[in-house]
């Protein structure tokens, strides 16, 4: 009877890790990661408790990703935001596997999820693009990029989503101005 305890404990604990309260949310071919769609993006955002969540998109490869990390963690802790780093890449993709070692390296408390496969494919500038068409509102210019703050309230529509343009005026390397301009009024 102990190993069936220790085993369905271990069964809850990972379903738990994985999943708010109410979303079904599958594991990543790797994983180690939720595979998420619009439609979870937009549970986890009803389901978090918290005013607003924040996906941030972010690829190993993309300088300002890297370089925005810091200002994105650090808005959602000010604000308390639901937070999590949305990985662009293929589920099993070498640069997916290397970016989950090292968020978790840098902050092992950070939540990551990655965009499905079964539904974006696994090319990434279609898949991105894909995404980028399904998340942004239609008030909003789609423009396929990367290092975007999608912003939701906690019915989980999305307000906000941000792309190059929204940055513009500033130096690329810092894109605390805007997210000071566009995100923290919807936030705060």
């Amino acid at each position: 009877m102990r190993p069936f305890l220790k085993i369905l404990f271990l069964v809850l604990f990972v379903k738990s890790a994985f999943a708010q309260s109410g979303c079904n949310l599958t594991t990543s071919s790797n994983g180690k990661i939720p595979a998420v769609t619009l439609e979870d993006i937009q549970c986890i955002a009803r389901e978090s408790g918290k005013k607003n969540t924040i996906f941030y998109t972010f690829g190993i490869w993309c300088e300002p990703c890297i370089l925005h990390l810091p200002n994105a963690v650090g808005l959602s802790r000010k604000y308390d935001t639901e937070f999590y780093v949305l990985l662009v890449d293929p589920e099993m993709s070498e640069r997916t596997i290397k970016a989950v070692e090292e968020l978790r390296k840098a902050s092992p408390e950070i939540k990551i999820a990655v965009l499905k496969d079964s539904v974006y494919g696994s090319k990434l500038k279609k898949r991105n693009r894909k995404f980028v068409e399904d998340v942004t509102p239609k008030n909003l210019e789609a423009i396929d990029d990367y290092s975007k703050y999608i912003v939701l309230d906690n019915t989980g529509k999305v307000l906000l989503v941000t792309n190059w343009k929204d940055n513009r005026d500033n130096d690329w390397h810092d894109d605390s101005k805007m997210t000071e301009k566009l995100i923290v009024p919807l936030i705060k």
